[in-house]
């Protein structure tokens, strides 16, 4: 760490790679932290985006170079519902809002309820945006944060470094069919990639990713089991399926036999085959071959 005085009241020094000017407030005494990147990633006053995305893109790649994250904040729209002003702030901005729990009452809504270390400090770095002219225009930018940066190899932890691409989640769809689960899929990509920086994303968010894929799936499976096994019925020859529903139209049996199921229950007569694996989830599936006049 290279450290120089600048002033009574600024110190500059090297952090994690970016140079840092930390300032002392004279009455509270609360330390200040400005980082110091190239001018041409340094947001300024002034200048013009045609969206808000470009907007968000250009602050993020400054967040990045100096070693925090980002979130979107505040918005306000006028009378007609036109959305006018926006606020890019720093990921610590803002205090956690504290859950109150009363302990005296036992009750599974109250249990539910779990304690997380908040991770905000207040910060007041931000940009705020204004639609001009059809434009969107920095108005204010605010560099100060009361908190350190995060290393640079440690970028890909922050929450605006890890974000699944549209490549990883049809590899984790593929994975899950293969019956592979998300922890093995991303030591597969991390190997792939090269190390855990290359990937993008951490266990937890493919583990997100993969339980949101299962909820969306979960009120569709039994139509999406149907209509794959009526489609092969369609194509396949000497395929038969056949299903029955309750008066809720909910799937209530299910019967299917390919051409082989059919020479082996020609072969050996009444096969009963059961899945080992039922305790792995919510499901009991039970595959039954019956009898099956050929």
């Amino acid at each position: 760490m290279v450290l120089y005085k600048l002033s009574s009241l600024f110190v500059g020094y090297q952090s994690h790679g970016v140079t840092v000017f930390e300032t002392t407030c004279p009455t509270s005494g609360k330390k200040f932290y400005i980082p110091v990147v190239a001018e041409g990633l340094k947001p300024k006053v002034g200048m013009i985006f045609d969206n808000l995305d470009d907007a968000h893109s250009f602050y993020s790649k400054y967040a990045k170079a100096c070693g925090f994250a980002i979130r979107k904040s505040t918005e306000f729209n006028d009378c007609k519902g036109v959305l006018k002003l926006k606020y890019f702030v720093c990921s610590k901005e803002g205090f956690s809002r504290m859950k109150k729990i009363d302990t005296m009452v036992d009750t599974s809504k109250h249990k539910s309820l779990r304690a997380n270390f908040s991770k905000r400090t207040g910060c007041v770095a931000r940009i705020r945006m204004d639609f001009v002219n059809g434009k969107w225009s920095v108005y204010k930018f605010d560099e100060q944060h009361n908190h350190l940066f995060v290393d640079e190899h440690d970028m890909h932890f922050l929450p605006s470094s890890r974000q699944l691409t549209h490549l990883q989640k049809h590899y984790i769809h593929s994975m899950s069919k293969m019956n592979i689960g998300y922890v093995k899929a991303f030591n597969m990509m991390k190997t792939t990639f090269g190390g855990f920086e290359e990937v993008g994303a951490s266990k937890v968010d493919f583990k997100n990713y993969k339980r949101d894929l299962n909820l969306f799936i979960g009120e569709y499976d039994a139509e999406m089991a149907v209509s794959n096994l009526m489609l092969k019925k369609e194509y396949l020859p000497n395929f038969s399926c056949e299903y029955f529903t309750d008066d809720d139209n909910c799937l209530k049996g299910l019967f299917w036999a390919d051409d082989q199921a059919k020479k082996n229950y020609y072969v050996f007569g009444d096969v009963i085959s059961f899945d080992a694996t039922y305790r792995s989830n919510r499901f009991v599936p039970c595959l039954i071959y019956g009898v099956f006049n050929v």
